[in-house]
C-alpha cells in the first residue's frame, strides 16, 4: 500500500500504525507533526536514549548527511539498507517501508542522529522521521594490505647488473680509472665495458689512457694523488759506487797536461 493510499486512514486516526508501506514518491505525504516529539513513539528505545536523541534533533546536531538509494544508504559509516517506523502525515507510522519502485539513479538526502546504538534518519525532502541501523565504521580500502616490494634481481633474474655491489665476494673485473683514482666518489651510471676473448663477452678491449698524461677527471672529484719516484735498490747503489771509484782511479793514472 502506498503512502497516498493511507491518507484516508490517516484522516480517521491520526496515530494509525501500518505494517507495510511503499515510499515510492518521497515528498508527497510529508510528516506534518512535531519532529522532536515523534521520537517518543519509539517505546522500545530507553527513555534516556530518547532524551538524548530529542535534544540532538532540537539542536539539529546531526552526525552526518547520508544518501538514500533504492538498495541502500551510504555515508561516512556503514548502514543497513532497511528504513522502518517512518512517520508521515499528521502522526501516522509505517513499520516497514520499501523503495522498490525507485530508479537506480534516484537519491534522497537524510540527516542521521545516533545515540547509544539507536539511529534516526530524517529525509530532507519530507521530514519523515524514521529508524535505520548503523553497522559500524566504513573500512578504509587497502589499509590492511602491506605494500610488497620485489627486489630487482628477483623480479628480473636474467637482467645484468650495472655494477657489482660492495663486499659481494668473488673476483670481479678491474674498476674504471675514475673509480680507482677516487674510491669514495659516487659511482657513475656507465655501461660496463665488455672484456675481450671468446666466452667472456667478446668485443674490443678498453681504451688505455694516452701516453704522457691522464684524462681529465670529471668536475667534483678530488685531484689525483702525487706520484713519488721509487727509491733505488741496494744493488743499484753498489753499481753506482763501483763506477764512480773506477772513474776516479783512471783520472789519477792519466798524465797531467801543462
Amino acid at each position: 500500500m502506498s503512502l497516498l493510499a493511507t491518507l484516508v486512514l490517516a484522516a480517521s486516526a491520526s496515530t494509525a500504525t501500518l505494517p507495510n508501506c511503499s515510499w515510492d514518491r518521497p515528498g508527497v505525504n510529508p510528516f506534518m507533526g512535531d519532529v522532536v516529539a515523534a521520537v517518543d513513539r519509539y517505546r522500545d528505545i530507553p527513555a534516556a536514549t530518547r532524551a538524548k536523541l530529542k535534544a540532538r534533533l532540537k539542536d539539529r546536531a546531526y552526525d552526518e548527511i547520508a544518501v538514500i538509494h533504492r538498495d541502500g544508504i551510504s555515508g561516512q559509516a556503514q548502514y543497513g539498507a532497511e528504513i522502518r517506523d517512518m512517520h508521515f502525515g499528521r502522526g501516522s507510522v509505517c513499520r516497514s517501508v520499501t523503495r522498490a519502485k525507485w530508479s537506480a539513479q534516484h537519491q534522497e538526502r537524510g540527516l542521521v542522529y545516533c545515540e547509544d546504538g539507536q539511529c534516526l534518519i530524517v529525509p530532507t525532502v519530507c521530514r519523515n522521521v524514521s529508524r535505520i541501523t548503523r553497522l559500524g565504521p566504513k573500512p578504509v580500502a587497502g589499509a590492511a594490505q602491506d605494500e610488497v616490494v620485489t627486489p630487482l634481481a628477483q623480479a628480473q633474474p636474467e637482467a645484468p647488473l650495472l655494477f657489482e655491489p660492495p663486499a659481494a665476494g668473488g673476483e670481479t673485473a678491474p674498476t674504471s680509472f675514475v673509480q680507482a683514482a677516487a674510491p669514495n666518489a659516487p659511482a657513475l651510471a656507465l655501461a660496463p665495458t665488455p672484456l675481450p676473448g671468446p666466452g667472456i663477452g667478446g668485443g674490443t678491449p678498453p681504451s688505455l689512457p694516452p701516453i704522457g698524461g691522464v684524462p681529465p677527471l670529471p668536475p667534483g672529484l678530488p685531484p689525483l694523488p702525487a706520484v713519488t719516484p721509487p727509491a733505488p735498490e741496494p744493488a743499484a747503489w753498489l753499481t753506482m759506487g763501483l763506477g764512480l771509484a773506477a772513474l776516479l782511479l783512471r783520472r789519477r793514472r792519466a798524465p797531467l797536461s801543462v
